[in-house]
């Protein structure tokens, strides 16, 4: 079923420290903590603004997941920060669940 925004699958509240990598500036690394998650993508709190279309790689703690992507938009918030949606090349259906059983 398709929402307002586009999208189709659910997003689930989740707070859980992620490190994005560019794939085509090596030097641009980030930890960042994700706002909410889907199988196919995250929201997540950084310092730096990043470029739409950027392809990167997420990782979450170790063994939970690690996955190819691409940044789909990066907001300005209060306080100097920025939001930045990114969609997974893969899903990663179970995720979520794994970050959260691990806690």
């Amino acid at each position: 079923m398709y929402s307002r925004t586009g999208r189709t699958e659910e997003r689930r509240p989740l707070s859980v420290e992620v490190r994005i990598a560019s794939l085509e500036h090596p030097a641009q690394v980030e930890s960042a903590i994700t706002r909410n998650v889907s199988n196919m993508g995250l929201r997540a709190g950084v310092k730096n603004q990043w470029l739409p279309d950027e392809p990167v790689v997420v990782e979450s703690p170790p063994g939970h997941i690690r996955s190819r992507g691409w940044v789909v938009y990066c907001q300005s918030t209060n306080g100097g920060e920025f939001a930045i949606g990114l969609r997974l090349l893969v899903p990663q259906s179970d995720w979520a669940r794994k970050v959260e059983k691990s806690r």
